[in-house]
């Protein structure tokens, strides 16, 4: 057994440990396994086509603020979307580089290029997140008792907006004065690597593209609200579609801190929002964040170790190339 995978276990026991101090007494073992029984097949399998559909917006996305360095298919993104997904979810937020160098692997595009992609649909995903909070705030229907944990996490959230508003504004500035700063590296290598990267911002001076990328990425979190709302559906929840996008915010804020291949944040975000929230009992909110980690992340696992076996590749390969 890997001295990594020990680790892993370590921590997983020692959230376990913690969570089972929190929540352990009084715990009702049969409402949390009545809650994993309980579900309903339709609406989790439209959640796991919407989980689907979602990383085929995001090629489509990545396609655009590609152009500027290659033209590439939106079948082909899609692949090394699902299997950099799923390289986040097996290995971490280290394997958030998985993508780029896949790409620059099979369709030979610069590295930093693709990087420089990597890092601006990030940050706009940020603030389609805390915009989605914001409308979710507006229209969920919340109890009295629960103002104090909605201001902790407004403060999160434009934190978080703060951060990836002056990023994309950085991003601006450095793409508008690309020359410049090229020019005045001193070391070859570096500034290659420099404007590569700025290469890859090219889209930001593109009016047109800004544009299109802008609404394809209220597209795309629509979708992924939608995707929420279905799986919340089918473990028998009746939230409005704004309830549930509420609880996707709260586990995409957790998911942030993640353990590989097991979670414990997108868990912990979704269960606080249930319980805090919706007053879910914490044994069905417990069990339930379960299910909606499992479809969340092993159909797309499951999927992406078809295109790896497509295209002779490995987990091994995978771990290889993020060294």
């Amino acid at each position: 057994m890997s001295r990594k995978l020990l680790v892993l276990l370590a921590l997983a026991l020692v959230v376990a440990i913690v969570a089972y101090w929190i929540w352990g007494r009084g715990f009702d073992w049969s409402l949390f396994l009545s809650s994993l029984k309980t579900v309903k097949a339709g609406w989790l399998a439209a959640s796991i086509a919407a989980t689907m559909g979602t990383y085929w917006f995001r090629a489509i996305r990545w396609q655009v603020l590609l152009a500027p360095l290659k033209a590439i298919r939106v079948p082909s993104l899609f692949s090394i979307t699902i299997i950099g997904f799923s390289a986040i979810f097996m290995l971490g937020r280290a394997a958030e580089l998985a993508r780029p160098i896949w790409l620059s692997r099979r369709e030979k595009v610069a590295l930093t290029g693709s990087v420089a992609t990597i890092v601006v649909e990030r940050f706009l995903d940020s603030i389609m997140l805390i915009l989605a909070f914001g409308l979710a705030l507006l229209a969920a229907d919340l109890p009295g008792d629960s103002s104090a944990t909605v201001t902790l996490l407004k403060k999160a959230a434009w934190m978080i907006a703060g951060v990836a508003a002056a990023a994309l504004i950085s991003l601006f500035i450095l793409r508008s004065n690309a020359a410049w700063i090229v020019r005045k590296i001193p070391f070859k290598r570096v500034a290659s690597w420099m404007d590569s990267f700025l290469q890859g911002l090219s889209f930001l001076q593109d009016g047109r593209s800004l544009t299109l990328v802008f609404f394809q990425s209220v597209g795309l979190w629509i979708l992924i609200a939608l995707q929420f709302w279905f799986m919340l559906l089918g473990m028998n929840f009746s939230l409005s579609a704004a309830s549930a996008t509420l609880v996707m915010v709260g586990a995409g804020i957790g998911s942030i801190a993640q353990i590989p291949a097991i979670g414990g944040g997108f868990q912990a975000g979704y269960a606080f929002c249930m319980i805090t929230f919706f007053q879910v009992p914490k044994e069905q909110a417990i069990a339930t964040s379960l299910v909606a980690a499992f479809l969340s992340f092993v159909p797309t696992i499951a999927i992406s170790f078809l295109f790896m076996a497509a295209q002779g590749l490995s987990l091994r390969d995978l771990k290889s190339s993020l060294k």
